[in-house]
């Protein structure tokens, strides 16, 4: 493993007596992109975290150009040239950009912040990545792209040896994918080491040098990218064979249930006609910005409309707010879990029956009936398949799938006909999203209708009857997804 600039070897953690990396070697090289690959709960994150100082290892070394070192705190790995980007963003929305970037390292003299010194360097920092923010803007303002190449801007401001980017394109538009690829070959450039974690597996093929597999806390493979087989890699990283990546599931398609005419919300989206069938996967494809959440948020009353109807079974229903729609039988999952979706601090058990307290209380709602509530928490997380010591597990400790199945999961507890899901898949992985996919079939299987919100082009042909184009707010394209192509989508939504 010599010549490596970072250096893992023999590296061994527990938890509570359960072995989670068993003798992991690793390394990365100097102005290489080396890509980590493997389901959630292999123990990506978990080496991750020993890495930047989160978690200490039981036992095996680290080395940093060539040096032993073991950090006790994230500081100690930054400030030894060791950055990372979270999947999970954490800024702080009260505070401009240019104040998240620097949070920490201000430029001060005399004990006083020299604001306009902070703000130049983040307008530079900014200017140097092709990175299009206003270093004065709120960042609670900022969409979940934006928020996305805030973190990645913040990381590679710290001028790092090494740079571990955690599923960095995960919200990002095909645009700003381009851009991020960009910086990473500046940084490949300047001998930076980047650690690639993704499940999109294509990206890798795109990027990465070298594709290390891990699975069940084991390294399986390393190997230079053009030597790597993607249906050998897959396999590698499940354990098993996967005859298709999108299963397969009889269903039949009946009459109308839910219809949507002329819903508008003045700024964001106008005139959006369509309707599903039951048993029926609806997808929406666009651009982020192109009003695909918002209108989601605007039929599940997180957002008000202005104008339009929307009729279930045939009659007009009124939805003023979340209640208004749960009431109606319609469940939405949000894009981003760990902000609207999940209390990462709360246990699975919390997190599942958040959706049906008025269903399990006692003396009118203000008692939880604890029995009802683990019953209801077991048989749900038996049937998501969610990997857990038990359902007291806070939620922060699962991986991004089985956080992912909880939120999906509670969800499914209010029983919806309509059930809405936007980004389902993002950052899981291929196992996990292979068993997402499987509940979607199965949903519609069971005659509700399902609306599927996705930047994923492949996951929109792959699991869908029929795709909606927005594009600036306005629905301007529809087609069977038998009929339709990645290159057809994207010529809808640029308006080629």
């Amino acid at each position: 493993m010599s010549g490596a600039l970072l250096e893992v070897r023999a590296l061994k953690k527990s938890f509570n007596g359960i072995e989670v990396l068993h003798s992991v070697d690793f390394e990365a090289q100097a102005g290489k992109v080396t890509a980590l690959v493997g389901e959630n709960g292999a123990g990506k994150s978990t080496l991750m975290k020993i890495l930047m100082g989160e978690y200490t290892a039981d036992s095996g070394e680290i080395r940093l150009e060539g040096k032993q070192v073991q950090f006790t705190s994230p500081h100690q790995a930054l400030t030894s040239g060791i950055s990372m980007i979270f999947q999970e963003m954490s800024p702080f929305p009260e505070l401009t950009v240019a104040e998240n970037i620097y949070m920490g390292r201000e430029p001060c003299r005399f004990g006083f912040l020299k604001k306009k010194e902070q703000r130049r360097m983040a307008e530079q920092k900014l200017k140097e990545l092709g990175v299009n923010l206003d270093a004065d803007r709120k960042v609670k303002t900022l969409t979940v792209s934006e928020l996305q190449l805030l973190e990645i801007t913040k990381a590679v401001s710290y001028d790092s040896k090494v740079v571990i980017m955690d599923e960095p394109t995960s919200s990002l538009t095909d645009s700003e994918v381009s851009l991020l690829f960009q910086m990473i070959e500046t940084l490949k450039k300047k001998q930076v080491a980047v650690i690639y974690i993704s499940h999109k597996l294509d990206e890798l093929f795109r990027i990465a040098d070298q594709i290390c597999v891990l699975r069940d806390g084991k390294m399986i493979s390393s190997r230079p990218v053009s030597e790597v087989n993607r249906e050998v890699m897959i396999s590698e990283m499940v354990g098993r064979t996967m005859d298709q990546i999108y299963p397969t599931v009889e269903k039949t398609i009946g009459e109308t249930i839910f219809r949507v005419e002329n819903l508008t919300r003045r700024g964001v989206f106008e005139d959006i006609s369509f309707e599903i069938k039951k048993g029926e996967i609806l997808g929406i494809a666009g651009m982020v910005g192109s009003g695909r959440t918002e209108v989601a948020e605007a039929l599940f009353g997180v957002e008000k409309y202005q104008s339009g109807r929307i009729y279930l079974n045939g009659k007009e229903i009124k939805i003023g707010n979340t209640r208004d729609a749960i009431h109606c039988g319609m469940a939405l999952i949000p894009e981003d879990r760990a902000r609207c979706g999940l209390n990462l601090r709360g246990t699975i058990k919390a997190n599942m029956c958040t959706t049906i307290l008025d269903q399990i209380g006692k003396g009118k709602g203000l008692i939880t009936n604890k029995r009802a509530e683990k019953q209801k928490t077991e048989e749900m997380s038996q049937k998501m398949r969610i990997k857990m010591n038990s359902i007291e597990q806070l939620a922060m400790y699962l991986s991004g799938g089985n956080q992912q199945k909880i939120v999906v999961g509670k969800w499914l507890l209010t029983e919806p006909e309509i059930v809405m899901m936007d980004e389902p898949t993002r950052g899981i992985d291929v196992g996990a999203k292979y068993e997402i996919y499987q509940l979607i079939k199965q949903l519609a299987k069971e005659g509700k209708a399902v609306l599927i919100i996705s930047s994923e082009m492949t996951e929109l042909l792959g699991i869908c009857d029929r795709i909606l184009i927005l594009r600036e707010g306005r629905l301007v394209g529809e087609m069977d997804a038998k009929e339709a192509t990645q290159e057809k989508i994207m010529a809808a939504i640029v308006n080629y």
